[in-house]
């Protein structure tokens, strides 16, 4: 992903889409432990991370508060989970991809794949428009996908 000029990395933006979804799930700030429990990280590279979003201008970190996403952090974290959603989608409703391989296989497209092509496909496996609301953070999936054995 790029912004402004700069190229954020695929770890960058696992950490935004992390503290998006746990921000909703929460209802309020992400905590480092929750991160640091879904990126299979230490507490104190969530940290670290944390700071440097905050640098970037992609969130706000308070210790022992947990971290939210800025304006710009959260439309961040919303392309890359549409991303995510319409891959796993495709590959489930499309392909039939079993469900032990469509999220790992989805997780690493999500980086790469442009949003014009994520809209384009979008438009072509005629993904429900509930995106990226329906996410299940305890599946980690779409609630409505429904993968095929």
């Amino acid at each position: 992903m790029k912004d402004a000029g700069r190229e954020w990395t695929e770890h960058v933006e696992m950490y935004l889409k992390y503290i998006f979804l746990l921000s909703q799930k929460n209802h309020g700030p992400a905590h480092t432990g929750e991160i640091s429990h879904f990126l299979k990280v230490a507490p104190s590279s969530v940290t670290e991370m944390l700071d440097r979003l905050e640098e970037d201008g992609l969130a706000r970190h308070e210790k022992y508060q947990g971290a939210t996403l800025t304006r710009r952090g959260r439309e961040h974290a919303i392309r890359i989970l549409r991303r995510h959603c319409t891959m796993e989608y495709f590959l489930v409703q499309a392909l039939h991809v079993p469900g032990g391989r469509y999220h790992d296989e989805a997780c690493e497209m999500e980086h790469v794949m442009s949003d014009d092509t994520t809209r384009r496909l979008q438009k072509w496996i005629k993904q429900p428009k509930t995106c990226p609301n329906c996410y299940d953070l305890g599946r980690l999936h779409c609630r409505f996908l429904v993968a095929r054995a």
